[in-house]
């Protein structure tokens, strides 16, 4: 799931709000001859013909955006894996003990929920290094600290921070739903049996009968909650 890109068009505007003089130093960084005709006297900031800066920018375009795909990249990989194990834990089959044959099952999904905690914190991880991680790789396409500094905070600002901040707080919640009640279904094993319609659990003990019903709320709450995140985070200009 594509949740968010950076575009083209974007990186391109970020470049022509920079100075003249801020480009001029990034094609000293990169070609130390200046370009015939952008000469100007001591202490001037060089003069550019809008062909010049045009060029500039499109070479300096595509040194941000090889940097910028490379931590993006990163990212997008680890929301789409992170997606995918939420998608099965969404499963309403996952919320029904009568699918769980044996107490075996259970050990599987809590094996598989330990890897989608894990997939998330490393998900959380690449966000919180991303200011690091983008400002490293803009350097490595040689582009100057200065150049690479303004366009690394423009990019970051790109980024839906706030959406992020939630849907990864939603996200620890579900996961720690969903292993409560793993441990609730391990823990009373063999104390439900089907309900009248498919898909319901009827527990004997109503304190039982409760919390199971609570714990099914509250994940499908959060779920829903985590897919509204999704849908921002998709919609973000």
């Amino acid at each position: 799931m594509n949740v968010f890109s950076l575009r083209t068009g974007f990186i391109c505007c970020v470049l022509l709000a920079l100075e003249p003089a801020t480009l001029h130093a990034q094609n000293q960084a990169v070609q130390p001859s200046q370009t015939p005709g952008a000469r100007g006297a001591a202490g001037e900031n060089p003069k550019y013909s809008e062909q010049q800066l045009q060029e500039m920018i499109t070479k300096l375009q595509g040194r941000v955006k090889k940097a910028a795909d490379t931590v993006l990249g990163r990212i997008l990989k680890e929301e789409d894996d992170v997606h995918i194990k939420f998608s099965y834990f969404r499963k309403p089959e996952r919320l029904d003990p009568n699918q769980y044959g044996s107490k075996d099952d259970i050990v599987i999904w809590q094996s598989s929920l330990k890897q989608f905690r894990d997939k998330e914190n490393g998900l959380d991880k690449l966000y919180a290094n991303a200011d690091l991680d983008l400002g490293n790789a803009l350097i490595q396409q040689q582009i100057n600290q200065s150049v690479a500094d303004q366009v690394k905070n423009e990019l970051l600002k790109s980024f839906p921070w706030s959406v992020i901040k939630k849907k990864s707080e939603l996200m620890r919640d579900f996961i720690a739903e969903h292993d409560d009640l793993l441990t609730f279904i391990d823990k009373n094993w063999g104390t439900w049996k089907s309900g009248p319609k498919p898909g319901t659990t009827t527990f004997d003990d109503p304190h039982l009968a409760t919390t199971f019903q609570d714990l099914q709320t509250k994940i499908n709450a959060t779920g829903q909650q985590i897919e509204d995140q999704y849908k921002l985070m998709a919609q973000q200009p």
